[in-house]
């Protein structure tokens, strides 16, 4: 039997541009996008609640240690730079990358020198947080 890991990754991709359609998007790239949001929809909370949003967003999900314990980002990683462009002319203007870690004792992570390689060569900004796993 495997022993639990001490930290478990989440590390996703954030979209969004003011003319960006995630469901054009996720037609166009064949990328699955979460939490997606069209510009000019009407938010239901948050700093826009009850007003239409001036700009589209979604997430790509590119690792999630919670249902795939264990498993590299390598692949998703490649998958988003090669889709990339195609996001971009589609106008998603404002990339960014957030690695959410859930500890148990200490916020130790591991990426691997594959996973650095391919971060950096996305030539995005990365964003880092550490948080007690929910028990």
């Amino acid at each position: 039997m495997s022993q639990p890991l001490p930290a478990r990754r989440f590390l996703y991709c954030l979209l969004q541009g003011d003319a960006f359609s995630p469901s054009l998007a996720q037609e166009r790239t064949g990328l699955s996008l979460v939490d997606a949001n069209e510009p000019g929809e009407v938010a239901p909370s948050g700093r826009y609640e009850g007003k239409a949003l001036p700009y589209g967003s979604a997430m790509l999900v590119l690792l999630d240690e919670d249902l795939e314990p264990g498993v590299s980002a390598l692949e998703p990683l490649r998958a988003l730079k090669a889709r990339l462009p195609e996001l971009r002319s589609l106008g998603a203007l404002k990339v960014s990358l957030y690695l959410v870690v859930a500890y148990e004792r200490r916020c130790d992570f591991v990426l691997s020198r594959e996973e650095l390689t391919e971060l950096a060569a996305l030539g995005l900004p990365l964003a880092v947080s550490c948080h007690p796993a929910a028990t």
